[in-house]
């Protein structure tokens, strides 16, 4: 039986390092930024924070959270150990998604109104450069490695790859309608693309940039993220209010597993045999045991939660 968890907040004292097992949820309309540890499943503090926060980006290197305000046109950046405001970034402009280079001291930004890639020097975290993309883009990943950064351009259906060291533009890959989240898989090198109005999902090869496979996860497909391993991946469709399992060889679903309403993003657990997801609609978030393919409890959030993001 599913059970439904209070929201439990710890006033002890936190550790002085962020824990592999916590992850970080942006809840927008609640102007909220919580803590979640998944090795109690309670939400261990949660704050108030400048209004509209959509986007989550954890920078354990620097003790830092990133948090996107595209009402505002500006990051802020939140201690990790204290959840106090210790900086904002006024970018303009409408900041969205947001993915760390683990190679260099960089935050890439996508601007949606400006249709720009945003770059944030991390160290002295000033917006040091501001590149051409396409149509309003949204999702974003990076594969550090090969120093490639992907942009989904939603109303321009592609997606761009950049050189993520210099301006220069390596392919521009069309996409299904609306793409809107990235999830890149080391592993095999594919990109995924969830396509928001046309209830589909891009497979890209990274290596010779194109476009492999059209799939087809259920309606409205949203947040996306790939195993540890590389073997699985995961969709959330928010118009089935499902989480969905990709074999990464196959291209087959392995599971579907239904959740509460309008799913927003999903991460995975660190011993990757549990799903959490953010449920927009519902003010929660669903704990998935993948082994069993359901829902086995539900913990309340803050209004309008957007991104689950982990520690490590």
């Amino acid at each position: 039986m599913m059970s439904i968890k209070p929201i439990v907040f710890c006033l002890g004292i936190f550790p002085a390092v962020a824990l592999a097992d916590d992850f970080y949820i942006s809840s927008q309309s609640g102007n909220h930024l919580s803590l979640f540890d998944s090795k109690t499943d309670e939400i261990t503090k949660a704050v108030e924070v400048t209004s509209g926060p959509v986007m989550v980006a954890v920078d354990k290197s620097n003790d830092a959270i990133y948090l996107s305000h595209p009402e505002q046109g500006k990051l802020s950046v939140i201690d990790l150990n204290s959840f106090e405001l210790i900086h904002e970034i006024k970018t303009g402009g409408q900041p969205f998604a947001m993915v760390l280079d683990s190679q260099k001291s960089q935050l890439f930004v996508t601007d949606w109104s400006r249709n720009a890639l945003l770059v944030i020097n991390t160290t002295s975290r000033q917006l040091v450069d501001l590149l051409a993309v396409g149509e309003s883009p949204a999702g974003i990943a990076i594969d550090p490695d090969g120093r490639k950064v992907f942009v989904a351009n939603r109303e321009g259906n592609s997606v761009m790859v950049l050189d993520a060291d210099t301006p220069d533009l390596y392919a521009t890959i069309e996409t299904g309608e609306r793409p809107y989240a990235v999830a890149f898989n080391p592993i095999n090198g594919h990109l995924y693309v969830t396509c928001v109005k046309d209830n589909s999902l891009t497979v890209i090869d990274t290596k010779t940039y194109e476009k492999t496979a059209d799939l087809k996860p259920g309606k409205a497909p949203y947040g996306v993220t790939v195993s540890d391993d590389g073997k699985r991946f995961y969709v959330v469709n928010q118009n089935d209010n499902t989480l969905v399992e990709f074999d990464a060889g196959s291209l087959q679903i392995t599971q579907t597993i239904k959740t509460e309403k309008m799913p927003e993003s999903v991460e995975l657990s660190t011993d990757q045999q549990h799903a959490y997801v953010t449920n927009w609609f519902s003010n929660s978030l669903s704990i998935i045991d993948l082994q069993q393919g359901k829902q086995t409890s539900s913990i309340p959030l803050k209004e309008g939660p957007r991104k689950i993001s982990p520690a490590q």
